[in-house]
């Protein structure tokens, strides 16, 4: 029979030896699991969520002028939203103030504003009275529905699609315009 100091010390040695088999086992665990999501793991995400697309730059080079009439086209999921004569979708920037474009050099690139020689003609649903013209400081004049500079953005492939609808870029939101003249958010 052992002393209790012998015992003692086996116990030591014993729960030590458990204790370590178990940690290695965590640890080859551990490792084995991470080694698959190590990249989600190692730090922090600081990026959105959706990043935005690389935005694509205008094909046309100089927004085209001419003349321009708004209309409301039923878009399905997103609703009747205000579109152009082509039928393309037209946006509101968050960052603009009423009757005071803010999109300039790259962003113009890619939201390119709608702009017109004259008022803008209306189609059915759309208030004549709300849809005029404000002079951009880069020259020309832009459309605006209700006090809404209005742009085309140059990644939307054709006259049914609204790839730009709630972009956040170039410091602010894009988002189409619902038939009551308002951003659809």
């Amino acid at each position: 029979m052992p002393t209790p100091r012998v015992a003692t010390s086996i116990l030591a040695v014993s729960a030590l030896a458990l204790t370590g088999c178990a940690a290695f086992t965590n640890k080859a665990a551990t490792s084995s699991e991470t080694s698959t999501t190590q990249g989600s793991a190692a730090a922090p995400r600081t990026e959105a969520v959706t990043p935005a697309p690389t935005p694509p730059p205008s094909t046309t080079g100089v927004p085209p002028t001419g003349d321009v009439s708004l209309a409301i086209d039923d878009r399905g999921d997103l609703g009747e939203i205000v579109v152009d004569s082509s039928g393309r979708a037209l946006y509101a920037f968050s960052a603009d103030r009423p009757n005071q474009p803010t999109c300039y050099d790259t962003c113009a690139e890619t939201f390119v504003p709608l702009l017109a020689d004259g008022n803008p003609a209306s189609g059915t649903g759309i208030d004549v009275a709300a849809a005029q013209t404000v002079p951009r400081r880069d020259g020309g004049n832009q459309v605006t529905y209700k006090g809404i500079p209005l742009y085309r953005y140059a990644g939307d492939s054709g006259d049914k699609v609204a790839h730009a609808q709630g972009l956040d870029m170039f410091g602010g939101q894009w988002h189409v315009l619902a038939k009551n003249g308002r951003p659809l958010a």
